[in-house]
């Protein structure tokens, strides 16, 4: 058995207000930490309430929550040496984000993500 040896927690939450001297956008507010007990946490919470499919972005089946505008989705990879490597990402859409698309979002950190895991290697 091998350990989670890599943690990747995104969170994307549209902005409320415009940031000085940026234009508002979600691109402005992405949090990446990489603590296993929020990815234990969300993946707990996403079990208990799975919500509902809403899309797919390659290997990331997207859910949204049947509660409120969230989207997440979860994965783990396998990386040289028994490495292991687990992402999640949760998006809070708001009212005044109406334009911001949940599949471009994923997209995004999708790739983010996937330039962290091929440092990793």
């Amino acid at each position: 058995m091998t350990a989670i040896t890599h943690v990747y927690n995104y969170t994307v939450r549209c902005p409320h207000y415009k940031e000085k001297n940026k234009t508002a956008s979600w691109l402005n507010h992405i949090e990446i930490n990489q603590s296993s007990e929020i990815a234990l946490n969300r993946i707990t919470k996403w079990h208990n309430a799975p919500g509902s499919k809403s899309f797919e972005s390659g290997k990331f089946v997207v859910r949204k929550s049947d509660t409120d505008n969230t989207y997440y989705s979860m994965q783990s990879n396998r990386l040289l040496n028994d490495a292991h490597a687990m992402v999640t990402f949760k998006i809070f859409l708001d009212d005044c984000c109406q334009d911001a698309d949940p599949e471009k979002i994923i997209a995004h950190l999708v790739e983010d993500y996937n330039k962290r895991l091929a440092k990793a290697q």
